[in-house]
Protein backbone atom coordinates (compact mmCIF):
# COMPACT_ATOMS: atom_id res chain seq x y z
CA UNK A 1 0.00 0.00 0.00
CA UNK A 2 2.78 2.38 0.95
CA UNK A 3 4.64 1.54 -2.25
CA UNK A 4 1.50 2.23 -4.27
CA UNK A 5 1.09 5.62 -2.57
CA UNK A 6 4.73 6.48 -3.28
CA UNK A 7 4.40 5.46 -6.89
CA UNK A 8 1.19 7.43 -7.40
CA UNK A 9 2.09 10.44 -5.25
CA UNK A 10 1.86 12.97 -8.11
CA UNK A 11 -1.62 11.71 -9.06
CA UNK A 12 -2.82 11.70 -5.45
CA UNK A 13 -1.49 15.22 -4.92
CA UNK A 14 -3.30 16.36 -8.07
CA UNK A 15 -6.59 14.80 -6.92
CA UNK A 16 -6.31 16.39 -3.47
CA UNK A 17 -5.52 19.81 -4.98
CA UNK A 18 -8.43 19.54 -7.42
CA UNK A 19 -10.79 18.50 -4.61
CA UNK A 20 -9.63 21.41 -2.45
CA UNK A 21 -10.14 23.79 -5.36
CA UNK A 22 -13.68 22.50 -5.95
CA UNK A 23 -14.52 22.97 -2.26
CA UNK A 24 -13.22 26.56 -2.35
CA UNK A 25 -15.16 27.29 -5.55
CA UNK A 26 -18.32 25.89 -3.94
CA UNK A 27 -17.95 28.09 -0.86
CA UNK A 28 -17.06 31.10 -3.00
CA UNK A 29 -20.30 30.65 -4.96
CA UNK A 30 -22.28 30.42 -1.70
CA UNK A 31 -20.68 33.64 -0.46
CA UNK A 32 -21.30 35.38 -3.79
CA UNK A 33 -24.96 34.33 -3.88
CA UNK A 34 -25.45 35.44 -0.28
CA UNK A 35 -23.83 38.81 -1.07
CA UNK A 36 -25.97 39.27 -4.19
CA UNK A 37 -29.12 38.36 -2.25
CA UNK A 38 -28.29 40.93 0.43
CA UNK A 39 -27.56 43.62 -2.17
CA UNK A 40 -30.66 42.89 -4.26
CA UNK A 41 -33.27 45.67 -4.01
CA UNK A 42 -36.71 44.65 -2.81
CA UNK A 43 -39.76 46.87 -2.49
CA UNK A 44 -42.99 45.33 -1.21
CA UNK A 45 -46.54 46.56 -1.83
CA UNK A 46 -49.16 45.15 0.50
CA UNK A 47 -52.46 45.86 2.22
CA UNK A 48 -52.74 46.41 5.94
CA UNK A 49 -55.36 47.06 8.62
CA UNK A 50 -58.08 45.24 6.72
CA UNK A 51 -58.89 43.28 3.60
CA UNK A 52 -61.41 45.53 1.87
CA UNK A 53 -61.13 48.87 0.15
CA UNK A 54 -60.75 50.51 3.55
CA UNK A 55 -57.38 48.77 4.04
CA UNK A 56 -54.17 50.77 3.89
CA UNK A 57 -51.81 50.42 0.95
CA UNK A 58 -48.35 49.83 2.42
CA UNK A 59 -45.01 50.23 0.63
CA UNK A 60 -42.08 48.62 2.48
CA UNK A 61 -38.36 48.69 1.77
CA UNK A 62 -36.95 45.23 2.43
CA UNK A 63 -33.57 46.02 0.86
CA UNK A 64 -30.29 46.24 2.75
CA UNK A 65 -29.94 49.96 1.88
CA UNK A 66 -32.32 52.93 1.64
CA UNK A 67 -34.39 53.48 -1.49
CA UNK A 68 -35.72 56.73 -2.92
CA UNK A 69 -39.43 56.53 -3.75
CA UNK A 70 -39.82 58.54 -6.94
CA UNK A 71 -43.32 57.76 -8.19
CA UNK A 72 -46.50 55.97 -7.13
CA UNK A 73 -49.24 55.25 -9.65
CA UNK A 74 -52.62 53.58 -9.30
CA UNK A 75 -54.24 51.97 -12.34
CA UNK A 76 -57.84 50.76 -12.23
CA UNK A 77 -58.73 48.08 -14.76
CA UNK A 78 -62.17 48.90 -16.10
CA UNK A 79 -64.48 47.78 -18.87
CA UNK A 80 -63.34 50.86 -20.82
CA UNK A 81 -59.63 50.20 -20.41
CA UNK A 82 -56.99 51.16 -17.83
CA UNK A 83 -57.55 54.34 -15.81
CA UNK A 84 -54.40 55.77 -14.22
CA UNK A 85 -53.61 58.48 -11.71
CA UNK A 86 -50.37 59.53 -10.03
CA UNK A 87 -50.73 59.36 -6.24
CA UNK A 88 -47.17 60.37 -5.36
CA UNK A 89 -48.25 63.73 -4.00
CA UNK A 90 -50.75 64.01 -1.18
CA UNK A 91 -51.65 67.56 -2.25
CA UNK A 92 -53.79 67.32 -5.37
CA UNK A 93 -54.04 71.01 -6.16
CA UNK A 94 -51.68 72.36 -8.82
CA UNK A 95 -52.58 76.00 -8.30
CA UNK A 96 -51.37 76.44 -4.73
CA UNK A 97 -47.79 76.74 -3.61
CA UNK A 98 -46.45 74.14 -1.23
CA UNK A 99 -46.48 75.23 2.39
CA UNK A 100 -42.90 75.20 3.74
CA UNK A 101 -44.17 74.83 7.32
CA UNK A 102 -45.62 71.40 6.57
CA UNK A 103 -43.43 68.34 6.93
CA UNK A 104 -42.47 66.65 3.66
CA UNK A 105 -44.33 63.45 4.57
CA UNK A 106 -47.53 65.50 4.88
CA UNK A 107 -47.35 66.75 1.30
CA UNK A 108 -45.79 63.94 -0.73
CA UNK A 109 -44.85 60.26 -0.59
CA UNK A 110 -41.70 60.98 -2.57
CA UNK A 111 -38.45 60.68 -0.69
CA UNK A 112 -35.98 58.23 0.86
CA UNK A 113 -37.22 55.11 2.61
CA UNK A 114 -34.78 53.49 4.98
CA UNK A 115 -34.17 49.75 5.11
CA UNK A 116 -36.99 48.01 6.96
CA UNK A 117 -39.24 51.09 6.94
CA UNK A 118 -42.65 51.43 5.32
CA UNK A 119 -45.07 54.17 4.33
CA UNK A 120 -48.78 54.03 3.63
CA UNK A 121 -50.25 55.64 0.52
CA UNK A 122 -53.71 55.95 2.04
CA UNK A 123 -56.59 53.53 1.68
CA UNK A 124 -57.43 51.63 -1.47
CA UNK A 125 -60.84 53.29 -1.40
CA UNK A 126 -59.22 56.71 -1.40
CA UNK A 127 -57.03 55.77 -4.37
CA UNK A 128 -60.04 54.35 -6.23
CA UNK A 129 -61.92 57.61 -5.71
CA UNK A 130 -58.94 59.66 -6.91
CA UNK A 131 -58.90 57.62 -10.11
CA UNK A 132 -62.65 58.12 -10.58
CA UNK A 133 -62.38 61.87 -9.93
CA UNK A 134 -59.43 62.22 -12.29
CA UNK A 135 -61.36 60.55 -15.14
CA UNK A 136 -64.73 62.17 -14.45
CA UNK A 137 -66.49 59.02 -13.23
CA UNK A 138 -69.31 59.36 -10.70
CA UNK A 139 -69.47 56.78 -7.94
CA UNK A 140 -72.32 55.31 -5.97
CA UNK A 141 -70.36 54.29 -2.90
CA UNK A 142 -67.49 52.36 -4.46
CA UNK A 143 -69.38 51.41 -7.61
CA UNK A 144 -69.16 53.50 -10.81
CA UNK A 145 -72.43 54.83 -12.21
CA UNK A 146 -73.41 53.99 -15.77
CA UNK A 147 -72.20 51.13 -17.92
CA UNK A 148 -68.57 51.19 -16.84
CA UNK A 149 -67.33 48.40 -14.54
CA UNK A 150 -64.25 48.16 -12.32
CA UNK A 151 -62.45 44.80 -12.38
CA UNK A 152 -59.16 45.31 -10.59
CA UNK A 153 -56.62 47.71 -9.20
CA UNK A 154 -52.88 47.88 -9.80
CA UNK A 155 -50.37 49.78 -7.67
CA UNK A 156 -47.01 50.70 -9.21
CA UNK A 157 -43.94 52.14 -7.53
CA UNK A 158 -40.78 53.50 -9.12
CA UNK A 159 -37.72 53.91 -6.93
CA UNK A 160 -33.96 54.35 -7.08
CA UNK A 161 -31.68 52.07 -5.09
CA UNK A 162 -28.33 53.23 -3.75
CA UNK A 163 -25.77 54.11 -6.41
CA UNK A 164 -27.67 52.35 -9.22
CA UNK A 165 -28.44 54.67 -12.09
CA UNK A 166 -31.44 52.81 -13.46
CA UNK A 167 -34.81 52.95 -11.70
CA UNK A 168 -36.47 49.95 -10.11
CA UNK A 169 -40.17 49.29 -10.63
CA UNK A 170 -42.54 47.09 -8.65
CA UNK A 171 -46.17 46.17 -9.31
CA UNK A 172 -48.91 44.56 -7.22
CA UNK A 173 -52.33 43.74 -8.66
CA UNK A 174 -55.58 43.27 -6.76
CA UNK A 175 -58.96 42.02 -7.91
CA UNK A 176 -62.11 43.86 -6.85
CA UNK A 177 -64.84 41.48 -5.69
CA UNK A 178 -68.41 42.23 -4.56
CA UNK A 179 -68.02 45.88 -5.51
CA UNK A 180 -71.77 46.43 -5.19
CA UNK A 181 -71.89 45.23 -1.59
CA UNK A 182 -71.07 47.46 1.41
CA UNK A 183 -67.93 45.42 2.13
CA UNK A 184 -66.03 45.11 -1.15
CA UNK A 185 -63.24 42.53 -1.03
CA UNK A 186 -59.75 43.24 -2.26
CA UNK A 187 -57.98 40.06 -3.36
CA UNK A 188 -54.28 40.05 -4.38
CA UNK A 189 -53.68 38.20 -7.64
CA UNK A 190 -50.34 36.95 -6.30
CA UNK A 191 -48.83 36.63 -2.82
CA UNK A 192 -45.74 38.44 -4.08
CA UNK A 193 -44.91 41.91 -5.34
CA UNK A 194 -43.56 41.71 -8.87
CA UNK A 195 -40.04 43.18 -9.06
CA UNK A 196 -39.38 44.66 -12.51
CA UNK A 197 -35.64 44.09 -12.71
CA UNK A 198 -34.97 42.56 -16.14
CA UNK A 199 -33.62 44.71 -18.97
CA UNK A 200 -36.95 44.73 -20.79
CA UNK A 201 -38.89 45.56 -17.63
CA UNK A 202 -36.48 48.38 -16.74
CA UNK A 203 -37.16 49.93 -20.14
CA UNK A 204 -40.86 49.84 -19.27
CA UNK A 205 -40.13 51.56 -15.95
CA UNK A 206 -38.18 54.29 -17.75
CA UNK A 207 -41.18 54.82 -20.03
CA UNK A 208 -43.34 55.30 -16.94
CA UNK A 209 -40.94 57.99 -15.73
CA UNK A 210 -40.87 59.69 -19.12
CA UNK A 211 -44.67 59.67 -19.25
CA UNK A 212 -44.91 61.24 -15.80
CA UNK A 213 -43.00 64.38 -16.86
CA UNK A 214 -44.89 64.97 -20.09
Amino acid sequence: MIEWVIQNQPLITLVISASTLLVWVFYAQLLLRNFQRQRKPSLIINRGAGQGLGALCLVSNMSAEPMFINQLVVCVESSEGPLEVDVTDIRQSVGDDATPELAVHMTTHQGPLRSGDCIHVGTFRGMLRRVAERHGIELDGDRPLGDILFHGLEVRAVAFYGPERHPLGVVRRFRLLDLASPECRLLPESPYTRQLSSRRERRQVRRWLSKSIE
